[in-house]
């Protein structure tokens, strides 16, 4: 209730700036006819760079994949069916895997009027390949022999070994998607990593309009051609004619903006701050009517990271150690106020994988044992936490483990305890502990500042459950680009972040071997910024990639994969991401919800072009 209060006084306190950010150089255009989204990622530090293939340019919340890039293929979770966007059709493998054939959609065409041909596609790839610091350069270095179009809307991909899943690189799921580079650009340019591609073209159905030059905002506008694009050619019309995104910074700014019907879709929020909103605005709504209120089913889970090459957490007692020394409960009661998946596993608890791979290794956890013949698998915890439900008044129809989960790791500080001094830790006369030099044990953990809401509550949640343990631990905020760029470049010993894959862990697995491993100082390809090197793993990889997604021998490798996980713990995985993604229906509705789920809420992906044809205006002005 205190936070509450506190919120509502900073909201009142922050009417007037938000009055003077609204009134200093937005585009003057009707109400009723601009979208406005929220930028999660922060002000944009260069506002002239759209340049999506250099590394470094990770700007994802401004609008330029989810407005002007496109992809050949996006995955909708919700729905679990696949988009065929600037492909007609699904991918086509020859029988041995080493060529794959694209046919392409035809009649698309750049906002600048050329048609969109599979010289893209193939420059696309062939580019990265000669220009080798690109950021999918290494992947296709790696793994393309050679790219060849046989006719205006066919493309050829020769691979080096087997490659089933090659596909998955232009597939777009939430991020890390090589969208299609415009050939007739980039083909001038002698040093793409200068290049800023300013003034964007367009693929997808809406251009550029104007933008902030200090990086607050991007208006963008229907394309009048939208006909031409895989959103007209598969939906129809976007409804809205422009769209805005705009950075507003904390949840109190936002709660204020949407209240005024002056932000239409924001990101996330944190249960107090969506407690304040749905109270102040009738028209404001999130996933579910009711508790848990989030949207549950995000393809990521959050987890605690650590840097393998750091000491001591190259230590795989170390790091069950600092599991067992967590009490989930209270992170998810404290922390999260009982809204959480509880997500133990390197890949996502949602719906549809837990049927796939978390019920058939139930048996396994629960016989799971650690050195000295303890078993750490805790299968009541979801009863525990249905307990607090009750207290809160809250009654779940149906089996508690459908909303919680099915289990994570027990509390056992003792056996903690047992694992430390076994590898020469000690505690000094106040119970503090001490490494095995005899010098105090400070963990850092970096994380993401407020426009990822969830992570940071996970970081300072397990900071406290570490410091009841005796171990100092301090916790240092991040805007997003900063903090990629530090973990990518293996510039922290913990951290919180949410990479954990789902429906597309068969191609995320891969980035875990070891030829992808890139010491601390360099930046890391992807999924192994924690730095992780195992024979074992690079196995099951390299008998992977021969075999396709859907064969019963790669789930079998992915359980295998899940198993050896466990049992290292390079990361503590805890929840699935979920989302408090306010819509606010004042000016515009039909957007997706739990009675209307015809598509992932996700305005900070790639797909939310494809929802902005369902999308109704309200006819208020």
């Amino acid at each position: 209730m205190c936070r509450i209060k506190f919120l509502i006084l900073n909201i009142l306190l922050l009417c007037l700036l938000i009055s003077q950010i609204n009134s200093q150089g937005l585009p003057d255009i009707p109400r009723h006819e601009v979208l406005i989204v929220d930028n999660h990622k922060g002000r944009i530090i260069d506002p002239y760079d759209f340049n999506y293939w250099k590394p470094g340019n990770i700007e994802e919340g401004g609008g330029l994949h989810q407005l002007l890039l496109d992809a050949l293929w996006y995955l909708d979770p919700q729905t679990g069916k696949v988009i065929n966007s600037l492909a007609e059709s699904s991918p086509s493998y020859d029988k041995d895997y080493k060529k794959l054939t694209i046919k392409l959609r035809k009649g698309i065409y750049w906002s600048d009027g050329k048609p969109f041909t599979a010289d893209d596609v193939v420059f696309t790839i062939n580019y990265h390949i000669k220009n080798t610091g690109l950021t999918y350069s290494e992947f296709f270095i790696r793994n393309v022999s050679k790219a060849y179009k046989l006719d205006d809307y066919t493309v050829v991909v020769e691979f080096k070994n087997p490659m089933p899943s090659f596909h998955h690189i232009f597939s777009s799921l939430v991020y890390n998607t090589c969208y299609i580079m415009p050939k007739h650009k980039f083909e001038r340019e002698k040093d793409p990593l200068k290049y800023k591609f300013y003034f964007p073209i367009s693929l997808g159905p809406y251009i550029l309009k104007s933008f902030d030059i200090n990086g607050y905002w991007r208006l963008f506008e229907r394309r009048q051609d939208w006909q031409r694009t895989s959103v007209g050619q598969i939906y129809g019309m976007p409804t809205p004619k422009y769209i805005l995104f705009i950075y507003y910074g904390i949840d109190e700014k936002k709660i204020m903006a949407q209240s005024r019907h002056e932000l239409d879709l924001i990101f996330d929020l944190t249960p107090e701050a969506w407690e304040v909103l749905r109270k102040s605005n009738k028209y404001s709504r999130v996933w579910y009517k009711d508790f848990p209120w989030a949207w549950m089913d995000d393809v990521r889970a959050r987890a605690i990271g650590f840097n393998l090459e750091k000491y001591p957490y190259n230590i795989k007692d170390v790091r069950w150690a600092l599991a067992l020394a967590i009490d989930l409960t209270e992170v998810v009661i404290s922390g999260f106020k009982g809204i959480f998946r509880i997500n133990p596993l390197p890949i996502c608890a949602n719906n549809i994988l837990i049927n796939e791979y978390y019920l058939p290794l139930e048996k396994w956890l629960s016989d799971f044992k650690l050195e000295g013949d303890f078993a750490p698998w805790d299968s009541q915890i979801s009863y525990k936490l249905e307990e607090y439900l009750k207290k809160i008044g809250y009654v779940y129809e149906g089996d508690i483990r459908n909303l919680f989960g099915i289990g994570w790791w027990k509390y056992a500080p003792d056996v903690a305890e047992k694992l430390l001094l076994k590898q020469g830790f000690r505690r000094d006369k106040n119970g503090k502990w001490l490494l095995p030099n005899g010098k105090p044990w400070v963990i850092n953990i970096i994380s993401p500042s407020f426009n990822e809401v969830q992570g940071m509550r996970l970081a300072f949640s397990v900071a406290e459950q570490w410091k009841k343990f005796g171990i100092d631990v301090n916790v240092e905020t991040y805007d997003s680009l900063i903090y990629v760029v530090k973990i990518s470049s293996g510039d922290f010993e913990v951290c919180s972040h949410w990479t954990i894959p789902s429906f597309d862990i068969y191609f995320a697995i891969q980035q875990y071997h070891s030829s992808y491993y890139k010491p601390s100082g360099k930046l890391a390809f992807s999924q192994n910024f924690i730095r992780w090197k195992n024979k074992k793993i690079d196995n099951i990889i390299e008998k992977m990639i021969t075999i396709p997604p859907e064969d019963e021998k790669a789930k079998e490798l992915i359980m295998e994969f899940i198993k050896i996980y466990v049992e290292e713990m390079p990361s503590i995985v805890f929840t699935t991401t979920f989302k408090f993604c306010a819509q606010d229906n004042y000016y515009w509705t039909n957007f997706p919800n739990s009675e209307n789920p015809y598509m992932a809420p996700v305005w900070w992906w790639g797909l939310f072009k494809f929802m902005l044809p369902f999308i109704n205006s309200t006819g208020r002005k």
